[in-house]
């Protein structure tokens, strides 16, 4: 078919459509989320540019492969995380907008087929000034960048408490209390004793726990800021005086109800925890494990993990791609070896409690753990200078927006 022919039957076809391209709108780097078997919905990200002197907003879209297309955002609100419909996406006059996790988004409601990674979507998008465009996305694996982006608030959206694990390797003991009261054979005056301490410690514990959540959210903050190693080192030292803080509470609030109670009781109370509570902290070695065990120990940004899914993104020349790759195998056996070490200690301590440890045990687990707390964090800044080192500043700047984007757990 001469070239002057394939012009003229692909104007045809569009006019015949009845789609005409935006004026002024350019679209970037589509995409749609792939989703596990049996998920009905999914969503489309993308950027979407405007050349033109005026504003123009996207206000529908559509697609054979879902039964409803809507736009969404993700807002915070009482706390949570939640998505909701809006009725058009804003680009402002020679500016940007970004449909991203966390943030603006195309939702494919009802698929209406499955997709997996490496398929192509067919999306058409209208625009308020009349304009219309085709796109195509492809689908990709995707962090699950709008649950994360709530950070331990967002971990309730979905009616789930927050595991305190995170905070507490210490035993609940006041669990059996207040879920199987009927198993520990208590007096009216031990129930009233026990539910007074509840009642004065709970708030102190609870103060502690945010404690600890707000600097780790400012360790977090610090370090993709480019903060200084003494900067980081002063948050994590707070970090960790607050969980030693948490253990010691713990500890004390222990041998409180064991005044209450008496010896038969009080074994007994460790036996119903051990069997209904205590569990070890283990975690798989596919993605969904990994994630969670580096949440567990590790509130730094894992900017490695924009470098091992991301690279494609980051123009790398074949003399950073091997300066990183070497770095990765150097750190990771150790980080991981770290992130082992505080897990297996915390399961001892968790254990040493409930077998009446004496105090000195306690500590000397307490302490191992947040020595290799601090190890974990400042290993993290080591490696985010390392990164910032290797690489050019724009290719810098674009690792911690990808991770911010795509990653981010807080």
């Amino acid at each position: 078919m001469k070239p002057t022919t394939q012009i003229l039957l692909t104007m045809v076809f569009l006019l015949s459509t009845g789609f005409t391209f935006a004026k002024g709108i350019s679209t970037n780097d589509p995409y749609v989320r792939e989703v596990p078997p049996g998920q009905t919905n999914s969503a489309t990200f993308l950027t979407l540019k405007n050349d033109s002197d005026k504003q123009i907003a996207l206000i529908k879209a559509n697609s054979d492969v879902a039964k409803n297309v809507e736009l969404h955002e993700h807002v915070h609100a009482n706390g949570m995380m939640q998505m909701r419909q809006v009725p058009k996406i804003i680009i402002p006059a020679n500016g940007v907008t970004e449909l991203k996790p966390g943030g603006y988004h195309i939702m494919l409601i009802g698929l209406t087929r499955k997709i997996k990674s490496g398929d192509v979507v067919d999306l058409n998008l209208e625009f308020d000034d009349g304009s219309k465009q085709a796109i195509k996305a492809t689908v990709k694996k995707v962090m699950q960048g709008m649950m994360m982006k709530g950070g331990m608030k967002g971990m309730k959206q979905n009616g789930m408490k927050m595991d305190k694990s995170h905070l507490n390797p210490m035993p609940n003991l006041m669990r059996v209390f207040k879920k199987m009261p009927q198993k520990l054979n208590l007096s009216a005056e031990q129930t009233e004793k026990l539910k007074a301490g509840i009642a004065e410690r709970g708030p102190k514990v609870k103060d502690l726990f945010k404690a600890i959540t707000k600097y780790e959210k400012e360790i977090l903050k610090a370090t993709l800021a480019d903060k200084p190693l003494s900067d980081i080192d002063q948050l994590a030292t707070n970090i960790v005086q607050e969980r030693l803080n948490l253990i010691n509470s713990k500890a004390a609030c222990a041998v409180s109800v064991k005044k209450v109670m008496n010896d038969e009781q009080f074994a007994n109370l460790q036996a119903v925890y051990k069997e209904n509570f205590a569990k070890k902290q283990e975690y798989s070695n596919d993605m969904k494990g990994k994630m969670a065990r580096l949440k567990h120990v590790n509130p730094m940004p894992n900017l490695i993990l924009v470098i091992k899914k991301m690279s494609g993104k980051l123009n790398l020349t074949d003399k950073q791609a091997s300066q990183l790759k070497q770095w990765r195998d150097e750190r990771e056996p150790v980080m991981e070896n770290q992130f082992k070490t505080i897990i297996d200690l915390e399961n001892q301590l968790q254990e040493a409690a409930l077998n009446n440890a004496p105090p000195e045990k306690l500590a000397e687990l307490a302490d191992g753990i947040m020595q290799n707390r601090m190890k974990v964090m400042r290993g993290k800044v080591f490696c985010r200078d390392k990164i910032k080192q290797i690489l050019k500043p724009e290719q810098y700047k674009k690792v911690i927006n990808l991770y911010k984007e795509n990653f981010m757990m807080q």
